[in-house]
């Protein structure tokens, strides 16, 4: 059977976590790669917990949580995470981590990968480029959703989509891959190569605007 995008970041966000240690520096203010791994075991694992995540009333549980979960040796950390979400999660269910964690395990690949002084872009790849548009057709409105004038996102595949629309005359377009427009559009704005082309007010508009869940 062929390995999911979503599966293939996270052997691979694995890998370099093994590589680095617990205490490498992310794009995630204030967490080094030891509060990363627990995040996403935590969202996994422990989904009383992880409603906190965007939920402020229960983010001190959130914390507390997360905080036993990292406090794992680190070889047990990362192995909770390669191993995946365990039988009683909802992540088990069938076809459920293929899409849900799709753009959160490429996401905090790229985290990790772009924190770190050598980093290099990735080689394009059609199946992750396909995935990643695909997803961003589907929840770049949520995303964007702060976006006082209209969005769209040109992946260089010759057809631009609309993923915020507003009444106001104008909008941006913003171009790049579909790897870099998915970090663009989970605000990673410093660190995503893209072009914004619009009017200065606009783009302005647009980057001051809140991007992600």
């Amino acid at each position: 059977m062929t390995m999911s995008v979503a599966r293939s970041e996270r052997e691979a966000l694995c890998d370099l976590l093994e590589a680095l240690g617990p205490d490498a520096p992310t794009l995630c203010e204030g967490w080094a790669t030891r509060e990363l791994a627990a995040h996403l075991a935590l969202r996994e694992r422990r989904p009383d917990a992880a409603v906190g995540i965007l939920l402020a009333p229960l983010r001190r549980h959130t914390a507390r949580v997360q905080a036993r979960i990292g406090a794992h040796e680190w070889e047990d950390l990362v192995a909770m995470l390669r191993t995946g979400p365990p039988r009683f999660s909802p992540f088990a269910l069938p076809g459920v981590d293929a899409r849900a964690n799709l753009t959160e395990m490429y996401v905090h690949h790229e985290d990790v990968r772009r924190a770190q002084p050598d980093w290099q872009p990735r080689e394009g790849d059609g199946e992750r480029y396909r995935a990643l548009e695909g997803s961003l057709m589907k929840v770049g409105r949520l995303l964007l959703r702060s976006s006082p004038v209209t969005v769209r996102l040109d992946p260089g595949t010759g057809q631009p989509f609309v993923a915020r629309s507003r009444e106001s005359v104008g909008g941006v377009t913003v171009v790049g891959s579909p790897d870099e427009l998915t970090l663009w559009c989970f605000g990673r704005e410093k660190h995503a190569r893209v072009e914004l082309i619009g009017s200065e007010s606009d783009v302005a508009a647009v980057r001051a605007a809140h991007r992600g869940f």
